[in-house]
């Protein structure tokens, strides 16, 4: 079974959004906070009816609803406007060709009874105002006792598109599984291991032996000299209505030996290995004890684990024949994963990655090593053309805020001038604002004509003067009346007397990384261009 698409509405970050998913590969990337696991969260709750392996209705809060819909119904009951409570719609479509022989009754589920009105195969979970309670709560609003959205009064519905009830009994929730590595919630998956491995490794002959060991050590353990003592001594030191008072074991069940039972890498308990390897072993675990599982949803694959765990472990999921959706921070994960995969989550909409113009998804391509994802991740990004650009912008920065960009979220990234294009291309898919800062060649008007498609979200700055077509000649331009301390900073004082502004300029254009690492790390600051100073002026407000 494989899920075509979900369509989301008012749940936390989606107010309504429909998602179309790849068949096989899932990657969802995105900031923290951007939604990404929201999503993986829904894919759960509309298949199990669960979240966090609870009933829906017993972790329903007001936090679940977007808070743009909140904000407005709040503003409705100020205003004593009658209106609806919102709801929550979570909708999952299947693919019917995906469906194998023993999933053929899930043609059943096709209907029209969806918010989309489509003819199709699939299960919905509806969180809205009981009926029953309708007037409950129309009495409550014209007294003036609701203030927020009356999650008390709410149902949980579910229905398959057929329109019939309570699909998620019939054992669809074995079709999905969940893997946080977020969380050390390994204990049902060890538990279960273990279990089983008792009941597919020991006769009952073996196991009636194993019970017997147990209750023995138990019974040993009270009978020892220490114990003993133990329960003289506070016989003799309290007492209760005439009654002597011991301390004893628990009376347990007669399989309550196996909770007693943990696992051992190479004797060590897990609960004393990393948690890095915590999480190879739970998922390894999982997965095997899991064989009927047609979708499997991984969140932050990458936690915790060393570069070669993490390679291990991205190359067991990409081999598995199951429908993969994963959230992640990692550059590497989407890589590893094909950039084909990705869905791009920024600003309450996503875009697959394969989106972008064909000329930019194939640029992106090529670049399998590379940190292709930092424009998305980053909170604020500058793109410069190279690492000259880079250090002095840095440098300015720095002077400007007292602490160096990435330590205000602000990232600023080398590319080379002819990938400015791709990265835009980006930007404007994923709604991004980014800032670029680039030489005019020597023609002002004809540079940032180039960039006038992306104009809604990017903003570039650039030297206005044509003759000072580079970095270079701006930087000397405007430190002419401080030219005796350029000197020497670009000289490191080594025979700074008698070089004159033409001999600063060509060294400055032959040794383009060398001078801006020496104004960089500089005891003392230089003057910026205009459009530099007018780029930090920008980030202000990004701050």
């Amino acid at each position: 079974m494989r899920l075509e698409k979900i369509f989301i509405q008012n749940y936390k970050k989606f107010q309504e959004e429909t998602i179309k998913f790849n068949q096989d590969i899932n990657i969802f990337v995105g900031d923290n906070n951007s939604g990404k696991s929201t999503i993986l969260e829904a894919i759960s709750m509309v298949i199990t009816g669960k979240v966090g392996g609870l009933p829906i209705i017993n972790k329903l809060n007001l936090d679940w609803f977007n808070s743009q819909v909140r904000k407005q119904f709040k503003a409705s009951l100020i205003k004593q406007e009658s209106i609806e409570p919102p709801e929550i719609i979570i909708e999952a479509y299947f693919d019917i060709s995906s469906f194998s022989e023993a999933e053929v009754k899930l043609n059943s589920y096709k209907g029209s009874n969806n918010f989309l009105r489509e003819n199709a195969a699939g299960v919905r979970v509806h969180i809205k105002l009981n009926p029953e309670y309708s007037e409950n709560y129309k009495e409550l609003l014209k007294n003036g006792k609701i203030e927020d959205i009356p999650i008390e009064l709410y149902k949980i519905e579910f229905r398959n598109f057929a329109g019939s009830f309570e699909y998620y009994s019939t054992g669809l929730a074995k079709k999905i599984a969940i893997i946080d590595t977020t969380k050390k919630d390994y204990g049902s998956v060890l538990n279960r291991f273990i279990s089983n491995s008792i009941s597919n490794f020991l006769s009952e002959d073996e196991k009636a032996n194993l019970r017997v060991a147990y209750r023995t050590n138990r019974k040993d353990f009270t009978n020892s000299d220490s114990f003993k003592k133990l329960n003289e001594k506070i016989s003799l030191d309290y007492s209760f209505a005439d009654k002597k008072v011991n301390i004893n074991l628990r009376e347990n069940e007669i399989d309550s030996w196996k909770n007693e039972m943990s696992i051992s890498l190479d004797d060590i308990p897990i609960e004393n290995v990393g948690f890095g390897i915590q999480n190879l072993l739970k998922s390894h675990m999982f997965l095997r004890e899991n064989t009927e599982v047609d979708i499997l949803c991984v969140e932050e694959p990458e936690n915790k684990l060393s570069f070669t765990n993490m390679s291990i472990f991205i190359y067991k999921l990409s081999k598995l024949e199951k429908q993969l959706f994963i959230s992640t921070h990692s550059s590497f994960v989407a890589n590893k994963l094909n950039l084909k995969n990705i869905h791009l989550v920024s600003n309450n909409n996503i875009k697959k990655f394969s989106d972008v113009p064909k000329d930019t998804y194939e640029y992106f391509l090529k670049l399998s090593g590379y940190d292709t994802l930092r424009l998305i991740l980053a909170k604020t990004i500058i793109l410069v053309e190279g690492p000259t650009d880079e250090l002095i912008i840095q440098r300015a920065y720095k002077d400007k805020y007292g602490v160096l960009p990435i330590y205000d979220g602000v990232d600023v990234m080398s590319l080379g001038g002819v990938a400015f294009k791709n990265y835009c291309d980006l930007a404007m898919m994923s709604q991004k604002e980014i800032f670029i800062t680039t030489d005019n060649d020597g023609n002002y008007l004809r540079k940032k004509e180039k960039f006038k498609p992306y104009s809604d979200y990017v903003r570039v700055f650039i030297e206005e003067n044509e003759e000072k077509r580079t970095l270079e000649p701006s930087v000397l331009s405007v430190n002419s009346d401080n030219f005796w301390e350029l000197k020497k900073i670009i000289y490191h004082g080594q025979d700074a007397d008698s070089k004159t502004e033409t001999d600063i300029l060509n060294f400055m254009l032959n040794n383009k990384t060398d001078w801006a690492l020496r104004v960089f790390q500089a005891e003392h600051p230089i003057k910026y261009p205009n459009h530099i100073n007018e780029l930090l002026e920008a980030l202000k407000h990004e701050k």
